[in-house]
């Protein structure tokens, strides 16, 4: 490919004298599109085994120069867009009244690297799915001092997008993985068939795979970024979306109804049965309640480092909750002072370097807010169980966890996630012994 081999060349050349080769004889096309700001060049402009596509580190790298491998191998990002063609998506296309899922700007604007026309540039292949550029950015204008070895601050002036820092991470992936004010997964794309959103943004980077490593050279160029900061900044930036939902009107309503997708699922979607009980929320049984699994989270990570916030985020939650029995109008303001409590928070969670006494302060937390049986539900289930994945991947970094734990460990998470395989098969009780044993096996 001419822009895999002018990149190589590229790179040659820097190494040797200095960028300062035209970018017009660098990538044939780079000049034409770097014309438009953050135009698209497509994966090829990183797969090239000089770059990102080997299969062992260049000479001299600062990075393992495998990414474009581990994406096209293992990440479920390349395969975003083949599933619009499964039948799957072609029921939900006819449900919805679309005449396929594949041309669809509703499914693109996730399933792919959907940018306008004009921002596509000669290499540039929709069919990709979601690539290098649908999160780091269009390359056209950071390309150049990418390959010339600049510092990461000069590409992000160039137009690369900073995933390493916690918050605008969570920007950027929540921006599908929830949404946004241009995309958004309504309870219409539900009931049309599309599986429930799960998300945790600590767990995700890690089983995306993550295709970086945060060696020396990675913290010389980005700086130490720790789990613990990207889980509360990402519990941080969740909340704050599910609250710019409730506040957009384009969202927040469906005519005589509230648009569901911002309620839990669970309080209308379970089985018939005895089994009604008071929730933590403050809320009756048969009452339809709020999602606030990424609250409960957000509070326990606040605890440590913000006691004060995190006890005035409860109180805001509480009034958000009692709202909803009143009318959408108080909904709407409660949701804007829990969003300025949450925004207020974002900061000091992204920065909070946590010590062995606080990971162990917080895997407990986690444990006695999953662990409570009045207020059980799946999503609290799944936060509960990413959240602590995330502590204790912070606590084998750290080196905190103790000697010979990793296989223990490892048994005593996958019981926790076996016992919430989906909603239809939901287990509390065996939930809750799953949770203390994994809190034993981590305090060993």
């Amino acid at each position: 490919m001419l822009a895999v081999i002018a990149i190589r060349a590229a790179r040659v050349f820097a190494a040797a004298a200095g960028f300062t080769l035209a970018l017009s004889t660098v990538a044939p096309g780079l000049a034409q599109t770097r014309a438009v700001e953050n135009a698209h060049l497509g994966i090829a402009s990183c797969s090239g085994s000089n770059c990102h596509g080997a299969t062992e580190r260049p000479p001299q790298s600062r990075v393992p120069g495998n990414e474009y491998v581990i994406w096209s191998k293992r990440d479920k990002h390349r395969i975003a867009y083949s599933v619009l063609l499964e039948e799957r998506a072609i029921r939900m296309a006819r449900a919805l009244g679309l005449p396929d899922a594949a041309n669809a700007k509703i499914c693109l604007d996730c399933h792919a690297d959907n940018v306008a026309a004009n921002l596509r540039g000669p290499q540039f292949q929709i069919t990709d799915g979601v690539g290098c550029e649908a999160c780091h950015g269009g390359a056209a204008g950071w390309l150049g001092s990418h390959i010339a070895r600049a510092p990461h601050a000069q590409n992000v002036a160039n137009g690369m997008y900073p995933t390493e820092q916690p918050a605008a991470r969570a920007e950027k992936c929540l921006s599908c993985h929830f949404g946004d004010e241009t995309r958004f997964l309504d309870h219409r794309i539900y009931g049309a068939g599309h599986p429930r959103l799960r998300f945790e943004l600590d767990t995700f980077t890690a089983i995306q795979p993550a295709h970086f490593v945060v060696d020396q050279s990675y913290v010389e160029r980005k700086g130490r970024i720790t789990d613990l900061q990207v889980w509360g900044a990402g519990q941080a930036i969740s909340l704050i979306k599910r609250m710019d939902a409730i506040l957009d009107p384009r969202r927040s309503r469906r005519g005589v109804f509230p648009d569901f997708v911002v309620f839990d699922c669970q309080s209308c979607h379970h089985d018939y049965g005895p089994n009604a009980r008071p929730t933590t929320s403050g809320l009756g049984p048969g009452t339809v309640k709020l999602n606030d699994s990424n609250l409960v989270m957000l509070r326990v990570a606040a605890a440590r480092v913000a006691p004060a916030a995190a006890r005035a985020l409860s109180e805001r939650m509480l009034a958000l909750h009692r709202a909803t029995t009143e009318d959408w109008a108080a909904v709407q303001r409660e949701a804007q002072a829990v969003r300025a409590a949450a925004q207020a928070l974002v900061p000091a969670l992204s920065r909070h370097e946590y010590s062995r006494e606080d990971m162990r302060a917080l895997a407990d937390a986690v444990v006695a807010v999953a662990v409570q049986p009045d207020d059980w539900q799946v999503s609290h289930a799944e936060q509960a169980a990413m959240s602590l994945d995330a502590i204790i991947n912070a606590m084998k970094s750290a080196g905190y966890l103790g000697e010979g734990l990793d296989g223990p460990v490892a048994n005593a998470m996958n019981g926790v996630y076996a016992s919430f395989a989906n909603e239809a098969s939901v287990r509390p009780d065996a939930f809750a012994t799953a949770m203390r044993n994994l809190q034993r096996t981590i305090g060993r």
